[in-house]
């Protein structure tokens, strides 16, 4: 039993007073702190739910501002009896978007999102969308390449491919496509036609400009357009304008090369038009077209299963604007002040021949002059992404005037201590399309040149010994037959009398290039060019005298560079080895020879290197009585050679060893492995049936 609570009588005369207070005819509720007495609370019915409410749980207030809760979707005030009323409020949360769902007003965090609006109905044959115009739902039948046949599957469907909107009940069945275009089980029936727009009579008005998106497939191919292949097939746009404007197309094939030719008239005699581009995507930006109407032909390489293509075309119109004005060199743009400038070469023709440009190319000339000697940095950068080719000149134009010629994405190069003067910087834009460009010029403190940047402070080599090299300092500064518009470097070296010369460059995992030449800045007098990872360049009997090494290299890469060189090799002319039941017996020392393999059968393949050798071929035969590290090559042969060893015997794929392109020149082939004793045979074979002509062989042999 629990103890009984002792006796208060303090709280027996509060709870009497209540009760008396409760009990009275007044009605008044006994004023707090002395103040004047509060209303009297409401009845029952005038709360909330009509009934008791646990006013344990609210906050007592005196005035509204007392309920203040910092959440904007509630209102807040101080009911008549002295406790805080929060209500929410979702009108002020609602933004008025149907498609998104209510929002929801929560009374700690505020407004929140509500659930978006499905719109699902269950049905999978019914495509469900939220129309926010008519706050509404839309259930459309299940037509997903929207080409307006539902899908077959699904009552009423006539889409027999509801992926492709060239297909459906009610599509027109189109001619060597190999496609049932019209869901009738039949392809190419006699009765089958061209796509949409497939002639100048049907061509489609895209003069309120737009994306518009068009089939190829189908197609005749009937333009044939300067800057495409044959059988390309194509479909036709037209568009007129009422005054000059800029007019810009962009044609993006779904899986192909896209063409546009722009035509002032339809038919043949439009060819070859205004302007035409292929590309990924094609593009044509015209300035000022005068008003009129025009055709645009949009073209697609045959290169798909179905002979044709998706081409989705933009064409943009923009008021006529006039083209550059720094076209030429009498009126180049001034940035002696340095920094960036924006250029175009939109409606710009080709006027200068650059030493390292194409024809065709647009160029644009800017000037500016040195008070003082300083280093020039000069960067083109194309929008696109595309190659910015430039020469910076003494004398505009002129070709023994250049001072640094290079090409790149983008075109940037750095002039050290360039004299007191006026110079030009001539870009030219690709020639395929007229593309946007940021120029910066920036001028600094003058600096030496790095040794070896140019032909003027080439380096000299030690023969016979690992020299370190660099293009992280380098500029662009000569043309090679091998490489490209990269950073070079220059090394020199020198030999006394006739030798044999071998220059080995290894640039790690970088590829390299190299020009071997007897006059430094003279393209004429190259000797030798090669590429590689590493490059091996092999000159024999090479005269006395001093030669330039240009080195060049996509990257600003650190390379070793060895330049050996040994007593010239007599070449041995040979003949009638066309078999290894003829080959010619090689000396244990080894040797070198050179013949034809014109008129030679093609005896042998192989299984080892990455094509199967099917020109014809000549044979050696080496016999080792002990191990030897035997080097072969087919350096300096005039055709694509394969080099394959085989031991003991020759027979078709039984090659032990075999190489296509390890040798110098890219072409050539090179093998070096420990062999013997035994006998081996090396032949010598072109890498196709095309491939054959005059060759050099020659196996060198040392201890292993």
């Amino acid at each position: 039993m629990r103890p009984r609570p002792p006796y208060n009588s303090t709280s027996f005369a509060l709870v009497l007073l209540l009760a008396l207070a409760a009990c009275g005819d007044d009605d008044v509720v006994p004023p707090v702190d002395g103040g004047v007495p509060d209303a009297p609370p409401p009845p029952d019915a005038a709360l909330p739910d009509g009934g008791h409410e646990d006013l344990g749980t609210l906050r007592s207030c005196r005035v509204d501002a007392d309920c203040a809760d910092r959440v904007d979707c509630t209102t807040d005030s101080c009911d008549p009896r002295g406790f805080c009323r929060n209500p929410v409020d979702l009108t002020v949360c609602d933004d008025h978007i149907f498609c998104n769902g209510v929002e929801q007003c929560n009374p700690i965090r505020g407004c929140v999102p509500g659930p978006p609006e499905a719109c699902n109905d269950g049905d999978v044959c019914t495509i469900d969308r939220c129309d926010e115009e008519t706050k509404s739902c839309g259930h459309f039948p299940r037509d997903f390449d929207e080409d307006g046949e539902a899908d077959w599957h699904c009552a009423g469907g006539t889409d027999c491919d509801d992926r492709d909107p060239n297909r459906g009940m009610h599509a027109s069945e189109l001619c060597d496509d190999g496609v049932d275009n019209d869901c009738d089980e039949m392809i190419d029936e006699a009765d089958c036609g061209g796509p949409p727009h497939d002639s100048c009579a049907d061509a489609l008005d895209v003069s309120a400009g737009g994306v518009f998106t068009v089939s190829t497939i189908g197609a005749a191919a009937d333009f044939s357009l300067n800057c495409a292949g044959s059988g390309y097939r194509d479909v036709v746009l037209t568009f007129t304008t009422t005054e000059a404007q800029d007019v810009s197309v962009v044609a993006n094939g779904t899986s192909s090369l896209a063409a546009i030719g722009l035509l002032d008239t339809c038919g043949a005699a439009g060819l070859p038009g205004r302007a035409c581009n292929a590309g990924f995507p094609a593009q044509i930006r015209t300035r000022a077209l005068p008003a009129g109407t025009y055709f645009l032909v949009i073209a697609s390489a045959p290169w798909t299963t179905s002979g044709g293509d998706s081409v989705d075309v933009e064409v943009t119109f923009a008021p006529a604007t006039e083209p550059p004005t720094n076209e030429s060199c009498t009126a180049p743009i001034d940035v002696s002040a340095g920094g960036r400038f924006v250029g175009s070469f939109v409606g710009v023709a080709d006027d200068l021949t650059l030493p390292c440009g194409y024809s065709g190319s647009p160029d644009l000339v800017y000037s500016f002059t040195l008070p003082t000697a300083k280093n020039v940095h000069v960067t083109a950068t194309a929008s696109t992404g595309d190659t910015i080719n430039g020469a910076i000149y003494g004398t505009c134009g002129v070709a023994g005037a250049v001072q640094r010629r290079t090409g790149g994405a983008p075109f940037d190069t750095t002039v050290n201590a360039l004299a007191a003067g006026t110079y030009f910087i001539v870009l030219d834009g690709p020639s395929y399309r007229a593309i946007d460009f940021t120029l910066d010029v920036t001028f600094s403190d003058s600096t030496p040149v790095p040794a070896g940047d140019t032909c003027a402070n080439a380096i000299p080599l030690t023969l016979e010994t690992l020299t370190p090299g660099t293009l992280a300092d380098k500029q662009d500064d000569l043309v090679t037959s091998c490489g490209y518009n990269y950073v070079d470097a220059v090394y020199s070296f020198t030999i006394t009398e006739p030798r044999d010369v071998t220059v080995l460059i290894d640039g790690g995992t970088r590829y390299m290039n190299a020009s071997i030449r007897t006059t430094c800045d003279t393209g004429g007098s190259e000797l030798h060019c090669d590429r590689g990872l590493p490059v091996r360049s092999r000159l024999r009997n090479l005269a006395a005298g001093t030669y330039f090494v240009v080195v060049e290299g996509y990257s600003r890469a650190s390379f070793g560079l060895t330049v050996t060189t040994s007593v010239p090799t007599p070449i041995i002319p040979v003949m009638s080895n066309d078999s290894c039941g003829t080959a010619v017996l090689v000396p244990p020392t080894g040797g070198t020879y050179s013949g034809t393999t014109i008129g030679a059968f093609d005896d042998y393949h192989s299984t080892v290197c990455g094509t199967t050798a099917d020109g014809p071929d000549v044979a050696f035969r080496l016999d080792l009585t002990a191990s030897q590290s035997v080097t072969a090559t087919t350096d300096g042969s005039t055709f694509d050679t394969v080099l394959m060893i085989f031991r003991d015997a020759c027979v078709t794929g039984g090659d032990a060893y075999c190489d296509d392109d390890g040798g110098s020149g890219g072409g050539a082939s090179a093998l070096t492995r420990v062999m013997g004793p035994g006998t081996f045979f090396f032949v010598v074979d072109g890498y196709s049936p095309g491939s054959m002509g005059a060759y050099t062989f020659e196996i060198t042999v040392a201890a292993p």
